[in-house]
């Protein structure tokens, strides 16, 4: 497992390179912008989009580790339909290919005839990642690739990374929209049991270079498996009074039920992704959901993390009835390998009933007696 977390981490950062490259350009990203349909498309949205970049990244990630891999070919999942029609409304069934000049061509058939755009992805797609990490390196586990499978959100928070805003001041830390909410989320999960057991988080647009301008990234890490614990954070102390993040659609009751647990320590951040790392890093006690607006690949990867720190990502609605009718044992947590019975598209793997993401359980517990 030592390596395929390594995998993992090396294909968030070439996936990470590919989302920068992708927004380098306006006029270049402005033609990689397709609008998601039907089934596909995520119903809180008037709009939903998908761009090149979320195909490409989803597309690599399923080579890279399909091919250093072979157990795990057939169980690497991703929110995107790898095909994305051109300027011409033809239809491209976006894939990595054996070599850099024929990835380049595929990639042209949607670019034409952006051809210099098309080889610098096709490079990026082909090029050898190399981590300097050395905590990582010397991680040892031992789990059978064969027994997991992966979720990946290429591109969390599309919205945000399409408008590309780089002007929101964080708020507490918080940014409540923007193209740092924009992340790269790879998660792993028994495929047995539904259990998440470790998840990167790579944030593309961490921060820019003062000099160069260019943007630079992050990522993090954690494993949660057995009694094994490890991640490249530390878990964040508590506050007192605990700060819960929500989404900017969340309804009145549920911000009503929250506010005198929360005084004005009640956040709004755009992408679920994004609002459960802000729980990881401590920049908040527990992210509130009270929709089934998220998706297994959403929540695979942080709530692996977040495990790993001694928390979860618990189903809402679950815990709730479970609370009303007196049972004191652990609140379900969210699983990953059980589609919704009778849905279809995107909605087979929604979170139905929300979510609760927290670290320390004292906020879960005040959090679901506040609801």
């Amino acid at each position: 497992m030592a390596g395929l977390l390594q995998a993992l981490v090396g294909a968030s950062e070439k996936a990470g390179a590919i989302a920068r490259l992708c927004r380098a350009e306006e006029p270049l990203f402005q033609l990689l912008v397709a609008e998601k349909t039907g089934t596909d498309k995520n119903r809180r949205f008037l709009q939903d989009f998908k761009t090149l970049a979320d195909v490409l990244i989803q597309e690599v990630i399923k080579h890279d580790l399909g091919k250093e891999f072979p157990e795990l070919q057939g169980h690497i999942h991703g929110e995107e339909s790898n095909e994305f029609k051109n300027r011409q409304g033809d239809t491209v069934a976006v894939r990595v290919c054996d070599t850099p000049g024929d990835t380049a061509a595929l990639l042209l058939s949607v670019l034409e005839p952006e051809r210099e755009a098309a080889e610098l992805l096709a490079a990026a797609v082909h090029r050898d990642v190399t981590l300097g990490d050395t905590e990582l390196a010397g991680v040892g586990l031992s789990i059978p690739p064969k027994d997991l499978a992966i979720w990946i959100d290429p591109i969390d928070s599309t919205n945000e990374y399409i408008r590309g805003r780089e002007d929101v001041a964080p708020i507490d830390g918080i940014a409540p929209a923007g193209l740092c909410s924009a992340l790269v989320l790879v998660g792993a999960y028994d495929r047995r049991t539904g259990c998440p057991v470790l998840g990167i988080i790579n944030e593309p647009f961490y921060r820019r270079d003062p000099l160069t301008r260019r943007w630079q990234g992050r990522y993090h890490w954690g494993v949660a498996y057995g009694d094994t614990r490890l991640s490249s954070l530390s878990p964040p102390p508590p506050r007192p009074t605990p700060c819960v993040v929500l989404s900017r659609v969340e309804g009145g009751p549920v911000r009503a039920a929250l506010g005198p647990l929360c005084g004005d320590h009640l956040r709004f951040a755009a992408g679920a992704g994004y609002k459960m790392l802000c729980v990881i890093l401590g920049l908040a006690d527990a992210y509130v959901l009270s929709e089934g607006s998220t998706f297994a690949w959403d929540a695979c990867a942080p709530h692996a993390i977040l495990r790993a720190l001694g928390g979860g990502a618990v189903a809402l609605a679950g815990a709730l009835q479970a609370r009303r009718a007196g049972d004191t044992g652990p609140p379900p947590e969210l699983v990953y390998n059980q589609p919704v019975e009778g849905a279809v598209g995107a909605k087979r793997w929604a979170n139905q009933g929300g979510l609760v993401a927290y670290v320390h359980p004292q906020h879960l517990e005040a959090v679901l007696a506040a609801l």
